[in-house]
């Protein structure tokens, strides 16, 4: 039966949302299969199987076929059009929210190997591909047909426009090859641009070995972030303004310091991820914390790069001296929130309690010493956990500044906090008129 009179049988309405776009030539849909290169102990994982026209083809040769259908309104379809197979099984789940191991132990146990074959979804090809590739080490081929630019971008090698961040995100874990182009004329409704079939089959074993690997993928991502700028200005952008420790790094690994991104191989930058790992102070790397303060990860303190349900901890200090206390103006050199008034406070470093956080954020801006801290309130946002304490010190003791973190440091009244405020970070002054009880 033809794909528009399944459509038309079940009255079926085409949903957007789940990027559907039906494959009606029996041709790609055979070279697809062909490509995959199924036998009786191969189980395939499909996703997105629509209508069951390639499922149809992937049952004939595979042992087992397991698909995930987010669609519900499909599921009676399915049961109709692959009601001949006994090899094939339905779970009407989003793939991103399954638990896919154990449902490859329970549905595909006794397969010897597991490949993917799927028309994916264009509007979440990445995130199906570098999840399964992470976490599902049993998968060990995909035949996947995508956008056309997304695939060039997979396939893209270095010194080519196509190359970039995604490209080494899947090749340092596979091998990518083209099977074929797809025009767009072949799918009911078609789409607006072409698509292609890609081979990825995963290393047998690990061929890239970074120090860190979330480091790595944290340098390659910023360095393709901007790709008109050089590396090293993207890394600046990034890291900070060490040029002359980027610099000497690509020397390093004879690379010109006028270097593109897209000129770096994945060993380049496993080794340039390395090198610049091992010159990053310490005080450079932060913990990431779950919503307990318990750490799960570590990222590079400039920046945020958190994920939802990740924070990083931030200790605020309100230091007081008998009726007065301190504030100070961030330094022209802070990229964020540069010359405005603010508490003083920091990132808790990786491996760093708060009290000695705080401790060594007064000292290195203000150099003074605390006489006494406590904690007064921990205040949650979307990806920080703030602790504010309060501090005492010696009034009497000069305050010497830090100019690269603060220009400006004085003493002031409760009373005058007030006449600060259009030029107060917005958080910082809101939390100190609740603090100090005053009228908003």
């Amino acid at each position: 039966m033809k794909t528009s009179e399944i459509l038309n049988k079940y009255q079926f309405h085409i949903k957007k949302k789940f990027g559907q776009n039906f494959l009606t030539s029996d041709y790609i849909l055979s070279s697809i299969v062909n490509a995959a290169e199924l036998n009786e102990n191969v189980g395939v994982i499909e996703i997105g199987p629509g209508l069951g026209a390639l499922t149809n083809y992937i049952a004939k040769h595979a042992k087992k076929v397991l698909c995930y259908e987010i669609d519900t309104d499909l599921l009676p379809i399915l049961e109709d059009t692959l009601s001949e197979y006994d090899n094939v099984k339905i779970i009407n789940q989003d793939i991103l929210e399954a638990d896919v191991n154990r449902d490859i132990e329970k549905y595909l146990p006794d397969c010897q190997e597991i490949y993917v074959i799927a028309n994916l979804p264009y509007y979440i090809t990445t995130p199906i591909l570098l999840t399964l590739l992470e976490r599902v080490s049993r998968i060990k081929k995909y035949i996947v047909m995508m956008q056309l630019e997304v695939a060039n971008r997979l396939a893209g090698k270095t010194k080519t426009k196509e190359y970039n961040s995604l490209s080494i995100a899947i090749q340092y874990r596979a091998t990518v090859k083209k099977v074929l182009n797809v025009p767009r004329n072949v799918f009911i409704p078609a789409p607006n641009v072409d698509s292609a079939v890609l081979e990825i089959k995963t290393y047998d074993k690990q061929q890239y070995f970074p120090k860190k690997e979330w480091f790595f993928f944290d340098v390659v991502r910023s360095a393709f972030a901007q790709r008109r700028k050089t590396l090293i200005n993207n890394l600046i952008n990034r890291f900070g303004p060490k040029k002359e420790i980027y610099e000497d790094i690509l020397k390093e690994i004879n690379l010109k310091t006028t270097v593109r991104s897209e000129e770096l191989s994945i060993d380049d930058f496993v080794r340039l991820s390395d090198l610049l790992l091992d010159k990053l102070s310490s005080k450079e790397l932060i913990d990431i914390v779950d919503e307990f303060g318990l750490p799960t990860g570590k990222i590079i303190s400039r920046g945020d790069n958190t994920s939802r349900g990740e924070y990083t901890k931030i200790v605020m200090a309100v230091i007081k001296s008998n009726d007065e206390f301190l504030i100070q103006k961030r330094s022209n050199y802070k990229i964020n929130y540069p010359g405005i008034w603010a508490l003083t406070g920091g990132a808790v470093l990786s491996g760093e309690e708060n009290l000695d956080a705080i401790k060594r954020e007064i000292k290195e801006e203000l150099n003074l010493s605390c006489l006494d801290i406590r904690l007064d309130k921990t205040v949650k946002s979307i990806n920080q956990i703030r602790y504010f304490y309060t501090v005492e010190v010696d009034k009497n003791e000069p305050i010497i500044l830090d100019f690269e973190e603060v220009s400006e440091a004085k003493w002031i009244n409760v009373n005058d906090l007030k006449k600060y405020r259009l030029s107060f970070f917005k958080d910082d002054y809101k939390y100190l008129i609740e603090y100090f009880g005053l009228e908003k």
